[in-house]
C-alpha cells in the first residue's frame, strides 16, 4: 500500500508569511489612520469659543510681535475713536445751529407768506366789488377820513 505524505514547499511558506505580514501592516496602517482621526475628534472641543482659540494662539506668536500688533490695534482704535468723537461733536454743533437759526427764520417766512396771501385775497375782493358795482363809492374803513369831493 502506498502512503501519501504532504511535502511543504519552502517558497510557498515564505510567500504566505510575507503576505500575512503585509496584510498585518496594511491593517495596522488603516487602524493608525482611523486612530489619528479619532484623536483629532477627541482634541476638538465643541464648547471651545473663538476667544479660547485666539488665546491659544498666544503661544504661537512671539511676545515682540504680539506687542507690535497690540500697539497697532490700539493706535488704530484711538484714531477711529477720536475721529468718530469729532464727527459727533461737529454733527451736534451743526444740528443745534440749524435749529436755533432755521426755526425762527422758517416761522418768519411762513408769516410773510400768510400776509402776502391775505393782501392778495383783499385785492381780489376789491376787484370783485368794482366789477359788481362800478362807480360806487368804496365802503369807508373806520378811522379813515372820507375824501373831499372835487369841485
Amino acid at each position: 500500500m502506498v502512503k501519501l505524505t504532504q511535502v511543504e514547499d519552502e517558497q510557498e511558506a515564505i510567500f504566505q508569511q510575507q503576505a500575512a505580514s503585509e496584510a498585518k501592516e496594511a491593517a495596522s496602517t488603516a487602524y493608525d489612520e482611523e486612530s489619528d482621526s479619532d484623536e483629532d475628534d477627541d482634541e476638538f472641543d465643541e464648547d471651545e469659543t473663538l476667544y479660547d482659540r485666539i488665546v491659544a494662539l498666544k503661544d504661537i506668536i512671539p511676545p515682540h510681535q504680539r506687542t507690535q500688533v497690540s500697539n497697532i490695534f490700539s493706535s488704530a482704535y484711538s484714531t477711529v475713536y477720536s475721529g468718530v468723537s469729532k464727527a459727533g461733536n461737529f454733527t451736534w454743533i451743526f444740528t443745534t445751529s440749524a435749529l436755533l437759526l432755521g426755526v425762527p427764520l422758517s416761522l418768519s417766512i411762513l408769516a410773510e407768506q400768510q400776509l402776502l396771501e391775505l393782501e392778495k385775497e383783499f385785492k381780489l375782493q376789491q376787484g370783485a366789488n368794482d366789477i359788481l358795482a362800478p362807480g360806487a363809492e368804496q365802503p369807508q374803513q373806520p378811522g379813515v377820513a372820507a375824501p373831499a369831493p372835487a369841485n
